[in-house]
């Protein structure tokens, strides 16, 4: 049943579940006439569900299995409720493009561009030039192209996972998160938190990241979800930074730095990325 309505159903109501349930009892009754036993039907299709369904017409999303570069968790709010989104950002020598792909909305759109203007005016804390966007090109892409993505909430997603990219850091494989962010950093609430706490407990993410301004909207998700949840609340993109990033001191990605301070420590960096001392 399970396997049903993850793999071969995607909807609101059951209307496609009960559909996909009388194709299974068809199926059963035919080896039934033949004179088969139908409990050896289905215990023989357990293993592949795929020779009595058919091919799977729908992905399960689920967490990636181990941190990486470039690759952030989001959660959306779509019409058959909520959904897991995966976030890539790809950086290579350039001259300051950045392309936006995968079927993104103006909403989704408008929060990629002022999550890289947040990170430009902010580049020297993170120990990066001033015009190190002049000699790179951006890439940010969000999988399953096929499937139209939009609203206001995707842009913490879409800064970390950025940011990730640029100073060469995983991020957090069992986290998620979820809010909108201005040019000063701050994280706005978002809609659709009860829908998308399922889709991240779904998943197997324990640990999500939300606007502090939603957490009065937990107790509208069921008891017995965030019992299995850590649930983390921010105002700040720093907070964010400081919870989702992978390294030994989280602290040290943020340097807040005078004109003859140090930079960011060389083994956050990478390389052509690094900011030029003073002597």
């Amino acid at each position: 049943m399970l396997e049903i309505i993850r793999r071969y159903t995607r909807e609101a109501g059951v209307r496609n579940l009960e559909r996909e349930l009388a194709s299974v009892c068809r199926k059963v009754a035919r080896k039934l006439v033949e004179g088969k036993d139908p409990r050896q039907v289905l215990r023989h299709h357990r293993p592949e569900p795929a020779k009595l369904f058919g091919h799977t017409k729908h992905r399960h999303g689920e967490m990636e299995a181990m941190p990486r570069v470039g690759v952030c968790t989001g959660l959306a709010y779509t019409e058959m409720g909520g959904e897991i989104l995966m976030v890539e950002a790809a950086i290579m020598p350039g001259s300051g493009k950045v392309e936006i792909t995968g079927k993104l909305g103006d909403v989704m759109q408008e929060s990629a561009k002022a999550a890289l203007s947040y990170l430009r005016s902010r580049s020297a804390l993170y120990g990066l030039r001033h015009d190190f966007h002049k000699e790179i090109d951006i890439h940010i892409h969000v999988p399953e192209g096929a499937t139209p993505k939009d609203g206001p909430s995707a842009g913490i997603t879409l800064a970390t996972t950025i940011i990730s990219a640029l100073l060469n850091i995983p991020v957090r494989n069992d986290l998620a998160m979820t809010g909108e962010i201005t040019l000063r950093g701050r994280v706005l609430p978002i809609g659709g938190l009860r829908e998308k706490l399922l889709a991240a407990h779904r998943g197997l993410l324990r640990t999500v990241i939300i606007p502090a301004e939603n957490e009065k909207d937990l107790k509208e998700v069921p008891e017995t979800i965030l019992k299995d949840m850590e649930i983390l609340t921010v105002e700040t993109m720093d907070e964010v930074l400081s919870k989702a990033l992978v390294c030994a001191d989280p602290e040290k990605v943020f340097c807040r730095m005078d004109v003859n301070d140090v930079p960011l420590a060389d083994t956050l960096l990478k390389e052509e990325f690094r900011v030029e001392r003073r002597h």
